[in-house]
């Protein structure tokens, strides 16, 4: 289910957000999602965004490649197939969060800040380099703010695994245990029945072939054909539906243009004096105005104060830096006061609940105004993609409307101008919905689908709606046309007559009490020091071997239907200093059979109840 606790269980615990701190550049040479939608839907609540669907595309990118070399891209898979993994990887993550948050495992935004300070990836000659760090997390699309989020939540999912997975780890003497099972060898004498060159080698006449499918009509039947009639609402078709207003450009470019100072993100640090650190708050709050008359006097900067007093200790060694905010991220006091401020303005006494402050405003970042010319194809594609949808909501709404009435699919098909599609008559095996996705032809071949009754269906991006017309039924096809199926049916039932007599010749042929006899598919052999893991046999074969007493002959047979019947002996058992110098190489097939088994826990648990709303996803290659 979630590939970061299937690692963890193996034995190398991933912290998550070494993912998210030690990127750089992790999103470079993967698929990249369209930018149209500034939200996805949700899961358990949780908001999916375009970070989220590049952080995804990321992991799922690393871990293929981790799999398939560094030259493997997501855009080697269809679009589907590379669609259907990052909306897996997101549906994981988010789930992980929202069970974090419930347990109450939530992140504070100082204690995200300690964690990105102490990282390898932003430190410059002096430590912590705020300059790096800003470049690093900018030349990935992140804000700071966005990115001080991912830290929280990845901090708070690093401490839901931990807490888990107290529940599941290894235990030595079980290691060791499984470790002398492995190690213990067999040696195994078999006979095997080759299933498919054993029924090949019979022979078998015309004649008996037609005997047979006299016998067996049933054997012959011709597949059950199916006709449908169907609308297809298609989100790709109504695109080409939607009309571009008039003026649309400008006057987008225009509001795009208003907009552009809601983008802007100022960044502040703080002097902080803390009420509860002083006999009462008159005492704090003189404290607070002697700071604030030094620093207002040129007596001492702003920095020198807050390095050498402020009393938020998370802070005071980044000089006070509280971020950036582009207005909500802040107290309400704070965004109002910074709304007063220029750049490197010292601020008025803030008083909250506990505490007092002093502001300076550090940074304002401007959006990068982009010409007309430049957001023109992403205003357009943005009005089309949105336009689009709504029209095929606003068409759909209606017709399923229609069908409650017991409108019938041409009086649909009236209404919503479309073209009436027809399958034919066809097999499941054929059987295709022109520009549907997502529905399987066993659905439409089911006991629940009557004539003349319109059924919808509904796909990521259309609406079907589909009408059974026809229904041909199996019928015994005649012999002439069924002759090569008749012959190796007849061919099967004189092998299986064979194997069903077989039993105690094979006992007496390992004994050595009776001839191999000449056929192609009958072999004996003979193996040495057979362990567990061995590849020579089946899997299923070898643990029948080692479930069964020494010397006892056992029949098997195989998933693909070979027939075997073994005796084994010699069993050989490793000593305990034997097992010291192996048992290291099963710690980690150990550990992943815990992890697989801790998976199944998680996958039913957790996933209980869970609310998945995804949508608008579109891949530009």
């Amino acid at each position: 289910m979630m590939e970061f606790l299937r690692n963890f269980l193996s034995g190398r615990r991933l912290i998550f957000i070494a993912i998210l701190l030690a990127i750089p550049f992790v999103f470079f040479g993967s698929t990249s999602f369209g930018t149209t939608f500034t939200s996805y839907g949700s899961v358990n609540g949780e908001s999916v965004t375009q970070t989220d669907v590049n952080l995804a595309t990321s992991q799922v990118s690393q871990r293929l490649q981790s799999i398939y070399g560094e030259e493997f891209s997501l855009d080697d898979l269809d679009e589907e197939v590379s669609i259907e993994l990052i909306k897996n990887e997101i549906i994981n993550q988010k789930t992980m969060i929202a069970q974090a948050k419930d347990l109450g495992l939530s992140v504070s935004l100082q204690e995200a800040k300690k964690e990105i300070i102490n990282l390898e990836n932003f430190q410059g000659d002096s430590g912590f380099d705020q300059n790096i760090f800003e470049s690093t997390i900018r030349a990935n699309g992140w804000t700071p703010d966005e990115y001080f989020v991912l830290v929280q939540e990845s901090i708070a999912l690093d401490r839901l695994i931990g807490a888990m997975s107290s529940i599941a780890f290894p235990i030595q003497s079980d290691i060791e245990f499984l470790s002398a099972i492995l190690e213990t060898s067999r040696d195994i004498n078999f006979l095997k029945i080759d299933k498919k060159a054993f029924v090949d080698s019979q022979d078998v006449s015309l004649q008996e072939a037609e005997e047979f499918y006299n016998n067996n009509p049933f054997l012959f039947l011709s597949k059950e054909k199916r006709d449908f009639s169907y609308i297809v609402l298609s989100y790709e078709a109504y695109k080409d539906q939607v009309v571009i207003p008039d003026n649309y450009i400008d006057e987008a470019y225009a509001d795009y243009i208003g907009n552009i100072d809601q983008q802007t993100q100022n960044r502040i640090s703080h002097h902080m004096i803390e009420k509860s650190n002083y006999d009462d708050v008159d005492a704090a709050k003189t404290k607070i105005l002697q700071d604030y008359e030094q620093i207002n006097s040129g007596k001492i900067s702003f920095e020198e104060m807050v390095s050498s007093s402020s009393e938020d200790l998370a802070s005071k060694d980044e000089l006070g830096d509280l971020g950036l905010s582009s207005g909500n991220a802040f107290p309400a006091e704070f965004e109002d006061a910074i709304k007063k401020m220029n750049l490197n303005d010292i601020s008025e006494i803030i008083e909250l609940e506990d505490t007092f402050h002093i502001l300076k405003l550090t940074e304002v970042l401007k959006p990068e105004l982009k010409s007309k010319s430049q957001v023109e194809e992403e205003l357009l594609n943005e009005l089309i993609d949105a336009e689009a949808l709504a029209l095929m909501e606003d068409d759909f709404l209606e017709l399923e409307s229609l069908v409650l009435e017991g409108k019938n699919l041409y009086e649909l098909n009236d209404i919503v101008g479309s073209n009436l599609e027809i399958s034919g008559l066809q097999t499941i095996d054929d059987l295709q919905i022109k520009n549907f996705s997502g529905l399987s032809a066993s659905e439409l071949f089911s006991r629940e689908i009557i004539p003349n009754k319109i059924e919808i269906f509904e796909s990521e991006n259309s609406y079907a709606f589909i009408m059974l017309t026809d229904i041909v039924q199996p019928v015994v096809q005649p012999y002439i046309d069924v002759t090569e199926l008749a012959l190796e049916e007849t061919r099967i039932e004189k092998a299986n007559i064979f194997l069903n007599e077989f039993d105690g010749r094979a006992e007496k042929i390992i004994l050595g009490e009776e001839m191999l006899p000449e056929v192609d598919g009958i072999s004996v052999e003979n193996y040495k020091s057979v362990k567990r893991f061995s590849s020579l046999l089946p899997s299923e074969v070898v643990n029948r071997i080692f479930e069964s007493k020494l010397q006892s002959i056992i029949a098997h047979e195989s998933i693909n239907g070979d027939r075997y019947w073994t005796q084994s002996s010699n069993e050989v058992v490793p000593t305990p200093e034997e097992l010291t110098e192996t048992v290291s190489k099963y710690e980690e097939f150990y550990n992943s059979s815990l992890g697989q088994q801790f998976d199944s826990f998680l996958d039913h648990t957790m996933k209980q109840g869970q609310k998945v709303r995804l949508q608008n996803f579109a891949v530009n290659n």
